[in-house]
């Protein structure tokens, strides 16, 4: 049940689609401007937000694990007449031989590592002196307040293609409130114009959430100060006990 592989890479961007235009594009285009200079997308994908990054004319390079993802952000530069420059590689050990001014991972990708905070602190290594992370992390409030049911499956996601096709998406959850594990079991399938069943494809994914203040102290271990820090994606929003998403810019320190 490999993460981002089979019909998962394929429904991906789909189901994204139907959420609009990424919430974080414009808050990456901001840290860019402020720190112009390479930069680096931790977990990019198929490219959904490196792609427009690059169209902007900003300066970033990509790491991803999973190879089919890559193929479809290759693809999707080449309709775009774009060149991105582009990694495989597990991000928690990626070693580029070179630093850069910025390193981005949106997406909540930092929750999905075995151990947040020791990726967070090689994000940092790969920073130049002076360099910033620019970093999402979300704390899973529906499943903390039971909203979704436990340990059952429910519709995620659902969405219509151009061929008169339709794709479904279920999920599966389960809580570990002490370590702060949330676990997702992903069901995708794809269904013909008819409505018989074409493909399914199972996977799982691991997210570690933590606290405001315990993303504070990663930070501070890491090597890392917070410059400014947002909730739910509001520029006008300050992190508080109510935040669902927080998000943070913070500058590599010392030598």
């Amino acid at each position: 049940m490999n993460a981002y592989s089979s019909l998962e890479a394929t429904l991906h961007d789909i189901f994204w689609a139907e959420e609009g235009e990424p919430a974080e594009l414009q808050l990456l285009e901001e840290t860019l401007r402020e720190y112009p200079g390479p930069s680096l997308e931790i977990g990019c994908g198929s490219g959904r937000l490196l792609l427009p990054l690059l169209q902007k004319g900003h300066e970033v390079e990509g790491v991803e694990l999973s190879s089919e993802m890559l193929e479809m952000c290759r693809k999707a530069a080449t309709d775009l007449s774009l060149e991105p420059v582009l990694y495989e590689a597990d991000m928690t050990a990626f070693d580029p031989g070179k630093t850069y001014r910025s390193v981005l991972v949106p997406a909540f990708t930092l929750q999905l590592a075995p151990d947040p905070a020791a990726a967070l602190a090689h994000f940092c290594k790969l920073l130049e002196a002076g360099g910033v992370i620019y970093l999402s992390v979300f704390i899973p409030m529906a499943e903390l307040h039971r909203e979704l049911p436990e340990g059952q499956w429910y519709e995620d996601h659902g969405a219509k293609l151009p061929d008169g096709r339709s794709a479904t998406l279920e999920t599966r959850h389960g809580l570990d409130r002490k370590a702060r594990i949330l676990t997702r079991e992903h069901r995708y399938r794809l269904h013909g114009a008819d409505g018989s069943l074409e493909a399914e494809h199972e996977s799982q994914q691991t997210i570690r959430w933590f606290t405001a203040r315990q993303l504070r102290g990663m930070l501070a271990k890491a090597g890392l100060e917070p410059i400014h820090a947002i909730a739910d994606f509001d520029p006008e929003q300050p992190v508080d006990e109510e935040a669902q998403i927080i998000t943070v810019v913070a500058r590599k320190v010392g030598v």
